[in-house]
């Protein structure tokens, strides 16, 4: 069978970590744009009459003069840029790392994790949903739990109770059709 592709529609999400995300990536384009353009002002601003008369013969065009500032300027905004592009991509895989941790704990059965990021991380929104999603797992497993309680129960009674007349095995059939409703309703709720 074909698979459906998806077709993104909204480009821009509103109540989402896309906005901050967007506003870091211009933060760090305009602030490698200052650093380069500073660089290359400070370095083109200095007076070049003294080497345009010592040097007139040698320098042919303006960019042999100007062609290792502009490499100067572009390796400092390249090494501006890798340091920021760290920190902002940490911000993100730091947390994709930690689900990916914590997915094998609830993969084994651990219901008890609870997803929380660092302050500057960005996908916080995803901690809440994830925790949100074990919080209803572990209600349901819980209420599990209890029906599975009641059958054990009524597992002991029948082994222990050794003089039950058959009026003790009816309520003991009525109970035992009871719990197994009960889980079946709570089972019919979970969809595999």
């Amino acid at each position: 069978m074909e698979e459906k592709m998806l077709h993104r529609k909204i480009y821009l999400l509103k109540n989402s970590s896309q906005p901050a995300l967007i506003l870091k990536t211009y933060a760090i384009l305009v602030i490698v744009m200052l650093v380069a353009g500073a660089v290359f002002y400070f370095i083109g601003n200095k007076d070049l009459t003294r080497e345009y008369f010592q040097a007139h013969s040698v320098i042919k065009t303006t960019m042999q003069l100007l062609l290792p500032a502009l490499i100067l300027v572009n390796f400092l905004g390249l090494l501006v840029a890798f340091l920021m592009v760290i920190t902002f991509t940490h911000s993100i895989a730091g947390p994709v790392y930690q689900l990916k941790m914590l997915s094998q704990r609830l993969k084994d059965g651990d219901l008890t994790v609870n997803v929380r990021f660092r302050k500057g991380d960005a996908l916080h929104e995803l901690s809440d949903i994830i925790n949100r999603i074990i919080a209803g797992l572990h209600e349901k497993f819980a209420d599990i739990q209890v029906t599975e309680m009641k059958l054990r129960a009524l597992s002991t009674r029948v082994r222990t109770d050794s003089s039950a007349s058959s009026g003790d095995f009816e309520d003991i059939k009525k109970d035992l059709l009871s719990i197994s409703n009960e889980l079946e309703e709570k089972l019919r709720k979970i969809k595999l």
